[in-house]
């Protein structure tokens, strides 16, 4: 029996009275929701244990951490001198309907060039795309021959290279710049090569070595590679123009007819067509037309030099990360 003193108020009608006077009950599906989080992202807790700790099931718990994400109960806010650079990944691949995007770090360190960083960057990218089997079709280049030589080792079986391009000149310096035979040596996989010029003198001797058993077999190997690792250059910074292959002359006249870089020898306009010039009808190597029907493109570049021609092909779709 429960004696009430004269005057005191009714239990209950106390309780009504302070139920009406507070805020309604908190949601208890949010409540459950902000607990998980809390002992996911802030204790660290496995979801088996939060499962265990809070008597449901793991599926539940991932259900819990879903709904805390897309409700805004939990913002994941990454702080990192890499979140800016991860942005950019996200909106070049959006953009351009890439399969990945990768943007580097443009310092370098002492003795370090900026091909350098990007071909280790790209190692690490390009690995696990590697596979027994393999045909991988490859450019040419400071850039590609970094990527190359940064690969671990990693022994292919039945796995070939085959280069997109010539490669002979008459400077010794030529081997700075081929990678094919490289990255050939790190996967122990067989290569092939491409003894001639990446652009020959006129176009009557570019079709006669074209037209050599030898070029045709090598160039309709890498038309049938799984991977292409590709690379562009510029017009005033070049390989192509550091080694020789074309003249300053002949540079001033690409800029005047519109070329805003090279890729796979060839040059383009800022409407991502080849010029029709001279130049471009003493390429040996595979026709960038050719190379697009490659099923993976990889590009590998990087410099404000070269930011027209990466954007001209990047729009045109000649790579797909």
């Amino acid at each position: 029996m429960f004696l009430r003193p004269r005057g005191a108020s009714d239990p209950a009608e106390t309780m009504r009275a302070a139920s009406t006077a507070t805020d309604p009950a908190p949601d208890m599906a949010d409540e459950a929701r902000a607990r998980a989080s809390h002992l996911y992202f802030v204790l660290g807790l496995t979801q088996q244990a939060i499962a265990d700790r809070m008597g449901l099931s793991r599926v539940k718990v991932q259900r819990l951490l879903a709904e805390a994400r897309e409700r805004g109960i939990v913002r994941i806010e990454i702080l990192s001198a890499n979140a800016g650079r991860l942005a950019q990944e996200a909106r070049l691949t959006e953009r351009y309907g890439l399969h990945l995007a990768q943007v580097t770090a443009s310092e370098c360190g002492p003795g370090a060039a900026l091909s350098e960083v990007i071909g280790r960057y790209a190692a690490v990218t390009v690995a696990p795309m590697l596979h027994d089997g393999a045909t991988i079709a490859i450019g040419w280049g400071v850039t590609l021959k970094a990527l190359a030589a940064e690969i671990a080792p990693m022994p292919l079986h039945g796995a070939t290279v085959a280069p997109l391009l010539g490669s002979l000149s008459r400077r010794s310096t030529i081997d700075r710049f081929e990678a094919a035979s490289v990255l050939a040596r790190r996967l122990e996989a067989e290569c092939y090569t491409l003894p001639a010029p990446i652009i020959c003198d006129s176009a009557g001797s570019c079709a006669m070595i074209a037209g050599q058993s030898i070029v045709r077999d090598v160039l309709a190997r890498a038309a049938q590679a799984d991977l292409a690792l590709l690379s562009v250059g510029g017009c005033r910074s070049s390989t192509l123009r550091a080694t020789g292959y074309v003249t300053d002359a002949e540079f001033d006249a690409l800029e005047a007819a519109g070329a805003v870089g090279n890729f796979l020898g060839y040059y383009f306009d800022a409407s991502g067509a080849i010029l029709d010039h001279p130049v471009n009808a003493r390429v040996v190597g595979l026709h960038p037309e050719d190379a697009r029907r490659i099923p993976r493109r990889i590009m590998v570049s990087g410099g404000p030099e070269k930011v027209a021609i990466l954007r001209v092909l990047l729009a045109r779709g000649w790579c797909t990360g």
